[in-house]
């Protein structure tokens, strides 16, 4: 009776434990994000530098729902309108996020669009004195530049270690539900491969209504001042659109992709200036010239598990 109790209690306090442990990777970064610090003091000035959707968009239905598909004439230039849409729209919803944030002064995006037509800086991608000149006509701190390397379906090279990572932890919940047993494990993910993870992350999807529009946004900030250079970079996912987001549109453009990608391309925006907040500071030199970089921690693989 001793030992059956003391089984009973060990095995508890393992799966217990287990618990725990799955629970910290899929919140640890919500954790570290959640301890606030003082905004700075003085504000610091930021201008957002135009953004590049490097994500491979081979079609504009990828990234748009059409009533009917353009004609191949016209695919070209609809595509190009398109992305440039998005990375028009991506510059202006990082910017009035970071606005809302204590103890940042932000370069509106209508000033900033003004700047770039006056240094005639009006390709997609800017190189680093570039950003620097545009940075220091806006009299800004900080200059933050965002790229887009994924809208829509996830690149090929995230699949290895999101997919990984997202089935290792589904087989220990899976697995301890189950008793391990083979037959249930190997139904699981046969459903749970070709019914989710195949159309997520190979393009989304709307299932029963939910939106599953993957969206990943990478960004770099490089300050100025006696010691110029890059000091923080940061990446943020999302996959999963927000119920409460969709259900501010009217009912008929919930299924659009488009509408499914900027809600989450907002969201990202919204979580990097919300980090930003809490980490972005002006840093002092190093011995070697070069500013000191904001450190950062991140489970980045469990945060594309969507559930």
């Amino acid at each position: 009776m001793i030992d059956s109790r003391a089984a009973f209690h060990q095995s508890r306090a393992h799966n217990s434990l287990l618990a725990f442990l799955i629970l910290v990777l899929l919140t640890g970064c919500s954790v570290l994000r959640s301890q606030p610090v003082p905004p700075p003091d003085p504000a610091i000035t930021i201008v957002v530098a135009p953004v590049s959707l490097e994500a491979t968009v081979r079609k504009s239905t990828q990234i748009h729902s059409f009533d009917a598909a353009p004609t191949p004439e016209d695919e070209p230039l609809i595509k190009q309108q398109l992305i440039e849409a998005v990375e028009l729209h991506a510059q202006r919803s990082l910017t009035e996020h970071l606005a809302k944030q204590p103890g940042f002064t932000v370069i509106p995006f209508e000033d900033t669009q003004r700047l770039q037509e006056q240094l005639n800086l009006s390709g997609r991608i800017l190189d680093e004195k570039q950003v620097l000149l545009l940075a220091e006509q806006a009299k800004a701190d900080i200059a933050i530049t965002p790229r887009i390397t994924a809208y829509g379906s996830v690149p090929w090279k995230y699949w290895a270690a999101g997919l990984g990572a997202q089935n290792l932890i589904e087989l220990m919940v899976v697995g301890f539900a189950t008793g391990w047993n083979p037959a249930a494990i190997g139904g699981y993910f046969a459903i749970d491969f070709l019914l989710i993870d195949l159309p997520l992350w190979a393009g989304g999807a709307y299932i029963a209504g939910w939106a599953f529009r993957p969206v990943i946004v990478e960004v770099e900030a490089v300050q100025l001042g006696s010691c110029p250079g890059a000091i923080w970079n940061k990446q943020e996912e999302a996959i999963k659109v927000p119920g409460k987001t969709l259900e501010e549109y009217p009912p008929e453009e919930r299924k659009l992709k488009h509408i499914q990608l900027q809600a989450n391309l907002n969201h990202a925006m919204e979580e990097i200036a919300e980090t930003a907040s809490q980490r972005l500071r002006l840093q002092p030199c190093m011995e070697r010239g070069q500013p000191l970089k904001i450190r950062r921690w991140a489970l980045w693989p469990f945060s594309l598990w969507p559930f």
